[in-house]
């Protein structure tokens, strides 16, 4: 009712037959009460009148046809992402840090989210920093590698190219560190709020898994309320795990984001998270199975019991100035998720650090986090 003008004119503009989805992106959009922000409005506004570079309209008309304004295709889908920020899916597209990404924005910073559309759309460019250093997506095309993703929703099908060559270029500058260039990029290219402390607990090097009890002590001391003074997580937090199939086999590395972590209505601890791959009820072998529903999820969140979570977990960021007690954690619940590590993604990895035979980490370039 305070904004009957702007709700109308979206609806106007972007509700069809085809585009239907868009309007169940708008009823969300309105209950997140994200309108109530001073920039959002005006930004929609700007949407509205928004005109698309040939590039642009030509990328969405090769995805969405041409029955319907590529424009109207555009707004649907950022009423979409707006209104449910974990229902982004990264495609056939094997970087999940740009979903992660557009995910953590559509959340945590809908107006900087807004911003990069219309630079994408517009301007055909995309500038972020880091370290200092400016970084454009301006050559991104000339520069692919691989052919464009055909399967993402409209805002995807815009930014997903410029996001994964900007974190390609924050990689490169990367290039020679001793550490996981994570460390670096994740803060930077995600937004202030991600914690500047950082805990890996695989060598960057080997592939090899090092100092698992010292990795899982620091995570429960930073992330259980049980050992961090019942400390709620404020801002979701980008982190990695080692997805694993049915049998517990090793698939790869992948980026996830941290929800929160909450006790289930069955008294459970649980830790609640976005997966960008669109199956996220998944099999994980050793009797772990993410669950989606029935256990106290919202909109688009996966779900396992915290220790579970623990043992599929690699990478993970930190307040430093939030310690918790890593020492109360019990010796009995650090074995039980060593063990899983042990028996699923972490098998043979122990002697790899020490022979080197391991494969190298490359997470930068192929979608881990």
């Amino acid at each position: 009712m305070c904004y009957p003008e702007l709700v109308q004119a979206l609806i106007r503009e972007a509700i069809h037959p085809a585009t239907a989805q868009g309007l169940y992106g708008l009823s969300l959009l309105l209950e997140r009460g994200i309108l109530y922000q001073p920039p959002i409005a005006p930004a929609l506004w700007r949407q509205l009148a928004l005109g698309l570079s040939p590039t642009a309209k030509s990328r969405l008309e090769n995805r969405f046809g041409t029955e319907l304004p590529v424009g109207a295709w555009l707004i649907s889908g950022v009423m979409s992402m707006l209104g449910l920020p974990l229902g982004i899916g990264q495609g056939n597209n094997p970087t999940c840090q740009a979903a992660r990404a557009l995910s953590l924005w559509a959340f945590n910073d809908p107006d900087y989210l807004l911003q990069l559309i219309v630079w994408a759309a517009r301007d055909d460019e995309i500038v972020m920093h880091f370290e200092g250093q400016r970084i454009t997506s301006r050559n991104h095309l000339a520069q692919a590698t691989r052919a464009l993703p055909v399967d993402l929703d409209p805002v995807s099908t815009l930014l997903v190219p410029h996001l994964d060559h900007i974190y390609a270029q924050m990689g490169a500058r990367c290039s020679g560190r001793e550490d996981d260039p994570h460390r670096w990029i994740n803060p930077e290219f995600h937004g202030w709020w991600v914690g500047r402390g950082f805990r890996i607990c695989v060598d960057a090097r080997t592939g090899g898994v090092s100092d698992v009890e010292s990795f899982l002590r620091d995570f429960y001391a930073f992330y259980h309320p049980y050992y961090n003074g019942n400390q709620p997580l404020i801002h979701p937090q980008p982190a990695g795990i080692a997805v694993t199939d049915s049998a517990a086999r090793f698939i790869g590395w992948h980026a996830i984001t941290i929800q929160r972590i909450a006790l289930d209505p069955q008294a459970t601890m649980r830790v609640y998270f976005f997966n960008p791959n669109i199956d996220s009820s998944q099999n994980w072998g050793g009797g772990i199975r993410v669950s989606t529903a029935e256990h106290g999820e919202r909109f688009g969140e996966s779900s396992l019991p915290f220790e579970q979570f623990a043992s599929r977990l690699y990478i993970f960021h930190y307040d430093p100035s939030e310690a918790g007690a890593p020492a109360a954690v019990s010796r009995d619940e650090l074995e039980r998720v060593t063990r899983a590590i042990s028996s699923s993604w972490g098998a043979g990895r122990v002697a790899e650090v020490a022979t080197g035979r391991a494969e190298v980490l490359a997470a930068s370039s192929q979608g881990g986090d």
